[in-house]
């Protein structure tokens, strides 16, 4: 695991239950985080100990507050200290669980079942003082806020264009696909899908970075794309466990994973959302689509963490404009939440998608590979010269100046 920088001092674990205190005992051993003192306290019989200024470390088993987990770790956040960190695991997770820890600002959470060795790398994470559970990875989140307005072209020709920049610094980009029903991420780009959802739906802890290794479907370029096989027939919601690990095994392998969302709200998706550096919200410029992306807008911004970036693209934008509507209106309505437009190029991306293949492929010259390339520009990706780095690192400690460390929820859904 490496050796941690810093030391937890007391860690209290907050349980009735002795197995997951032998599980969270073993996996500290293993994790090499230096502690002082372990102590084991029911939720009913604690003492002082969360105030004590040698605790550094709180894991509670939400599952033993009887008044459900969020109601038992505010209480516990109230009882601690200002420097405590806090590691929480809970049985129970949906939406209304995923926007209390939001917030809490906690700082990382796990969901039952607990695999032993996540438990111990997100304890040397945490040890090791890390204020991002993944933090060489990005997360890019396309959301749509209507049917058919271009969310996975969008997402793929992103990921491309991601991929491109990634791999000249050796890096790796994945796209998740959670249209889990009806995805065809895999099918844009001519692959069979290999997410095999009931191999592991009922013992997600069994997917591990072998198996996902098998489950991935690979474009030529590198670019590696995780879609199941579409089953419309079966429309459900998946075990939001299931795509926690999905996600947190990803996040942990790969430089820059890209979600393409369904436009259904699932119990996950809070969390998908919460979890995300960059969060943009897709529609096109007609009426309806326009404002169903300004009623989403505002669901939105309240679930991502305020350290992400979030946005509003318009997609399919003609040069000419809409007759109905002006992109000079669309900016107004949006305001600082207008991301940027991409333009309407239907005759080439219908070739590439109908060839199965990326569209700087068919047309490298087309205006939605600008577009987009400008959208989803990030200071990490300029090339940092002598006198623009310690620019860049002014601009990130600004940025980070007035918001408390936030988890940023690779522990999705």
């Amino acid at each position: 695991m490496g050796e941690p920088s810093i030391s937890f001092g007391t860690v209290v674990v907050v349980t009735t239950d002795k197995d997951f205190a032998v599980l969270v005992a073993d996996a500290l051993r293993e994790s090499g985080v230096s502690v002082g003192d372990l102590k084991v306290r029911a939720p009913d019989n604690l003492d002082g100990e969360l105030a004590d200024p040698a605790c550094g470390l709180v894991v509670p088993d939400l599952d033993g507050f009887p008044d459900g987990p969020v109601a038992g770790l505010s209480e516990l956040y109230r009882q601690a200290g200002p420097s405590v960190r806090f590691l929480a695991v809970t049985g129970v997770f949906d939406a209304e669980v995923a926007r209390g820890f939001l917030r809490l600002r906690l700082q990382d959470f796990l969901v039952k079942p607990v695999v032993p060795s996540d438990l111990a790398h997100t304890l040397a994470r945490l040890g090791r003082g890390d204020a991002d559970p993944y933090p060489d990875s990005r997360i890019y989140t396309f959301l749509p806020a209507a049917g058919g307005v271009g969310n996975t072209t969008l997402a793929l020709q992103a990921a491309v264009l991601l991929h491109q920049t990634a791999a000249r610094r050796h890096q790796t980009t994945c796209v998740v696909d959670l249209n889990l029903q009806h995805g065809s991420c895999a099918e844009y780009f001519d692959l069979e899908p290999h997410f095999d959802i009931a191999e592991i739906e009922n013992q997600p802890d069994r997917l591990d970075r072998k198996l996902l290794d098998v489950m991935l479907s690979r474009h030529k370029s590198g670019l590696a794309i995780v879609s199941a096989p579409p089953c419309p027939w079966e429309m459900r919601s998946y075990r939001p466990d299931l795509v926690t690990r999905l996600l947190d095994l990803v996040a942990s392998h790969f430089d820059n994973v890209v979600i393409d969302l369904p436009r259904t709200w699932f119990p996950w998706t809070d969390s998908v959302l919460q979890g995300s550096d960059h969060v943009f919200l897709t529609t096109e410029m007609t009426v309806p689509a326009l404002r169903h992306a300004q009623r989403l807008a505002h669901a939105v911004k309240e679930r991502v963490h305020k350290d992400a970036r979030f946005g509003v693209i318009i997609n399919r934008v003609d040069a000419k404009g809409s007759p109905s509507v002006s992109l000079a209106e669309v900016k107004e309505l949006f305001g600082d939440d207008f991301a940027g437009s991409v333009a309407n190029d239907y005759k080439a991306v219908r070739e590439a998608l109908d060839q199965g293949r990326p569209l700087g492929e068919m047309a490298p010259n087309s205006r939605v590979i600008a577009d987009l390339r400008a959208i989803i520009a990030d200071p990490a990706d300029i090339v940092v010269s002598s006198w623009t780095a310690p620019l860049l690192a002014l601009l990130a400690r600004l940025k980070r100046s007035d918001t408390p460390s936030v988890n940023k929820g690779k522990r999705h859904a």
